[in-house]
């Protein structure tokens, strides 16, 4: 079940054009180092089934989970990015998206942002470092985005266990080995597993990623498998059903 090559989490269905088109907004991404992915695009939509107020979206990138919990929601979102070129795209796109009143860009350490502020939230969402185990790029802005070299998972786990409402979610997005360290430390944390979507290319492959949904409310686990292909290449009925509130062609 354990996917050995990483890399293949990262490129998967990397869209490397200068933006990318939802039905709702555009993602500029021409001066972001790591571009949207299908797995990011992926854990936007499946969001855990709350009506929050306060959105937390730690690493946000260029906006992409951000953008499209404010699609689904009506909440107030907090967007927090460290990396210059990354925040700047960030603004831009908030800048450029419907929802620009209720998006909230902060260019800041979330460790330091965390320390500062005092709002605790009904959702947290995060798409952290892959390739903690990995050797680094030479690429810092790739680096800073890939690794853990800014944040560790423990990190995010702790920060996530502070700042999230007592009937709260935490959404994070992880390879599959990273996610049974994410269970590790979330429960010592006295935060549990209560929902998993697995991802997989194809029916045939190995797991590429999983979303995993915490809460301080230890629940029922429930399960669940997407994959994103049909053997033809076309994309699967579940990932249309899923994706066609953003995707333009589902």
């Amino acid at each position: 079940m354990v996917s050995s090559n990483r890399a293949t989490i990262i490129l998967y269905s990397k869209l490397a054009n200068d933006y990318f088109k939802f039905k709702k907004f555009t993602i500029w991404q021409d001066r972001c180092a790591m571009k949207v992915t299908t797995l990011a695009c992926i854990q936007g939509a499946w969001l855990p089934d709350c009506t929050p107020n306060r959105i937390l979206d730690i690493g946000s990138g260029t906006g992409i989970l951000s953008l499209m919990a404010a699609q689904k929601t009506d909440a107030e979102i907090d967007a927090v990015e460290i990396e210059e070129a990354a925040f700047s795209q960030l603004k831009e796109n908030v800048s450029l998206s419907p929802w620009s009143g209720r998006i909230n860009c902060f260019h800041n350490d979330i460790s330091d942002f965390a320390d500062q502020n005092s709002n605790d939230y009904e959702l947290i969402i995060s798409n952290p470092p892959f390739y903690q185990n990995q050797l680094k790029s030479p690429n810092s802005r790739i680096n800073s985005a890939r690794h853990d070299s800014r944040l560790t998972l423990i990190e995010l786990v702790d920060i996530s266990s502070k700042h999230i409402k007592e009937e709260g979610f935490i959404s994070i997005l992880l390879p599959v080995h990273e996610t049974k360290e994410l269970i590790q430390f979330a429960r010592e944390k006295s935060i549990f597993l209560t929902d998993q979507l697995v991802i997989s290319d194809t029916a045939s492959k190995d797991p590429i990623a999983i979303i995993s949904i915490l809460s301080k409310n230890p629940s029922n686990q429930k399960f669940n498998i997407l994959v994103i292909k049909n053997d033809d290449g076309s994309y699967s009925s579940d990932f249309s059903a899923l994706l066609a509130p953003y995707y333009l062609n589902l």
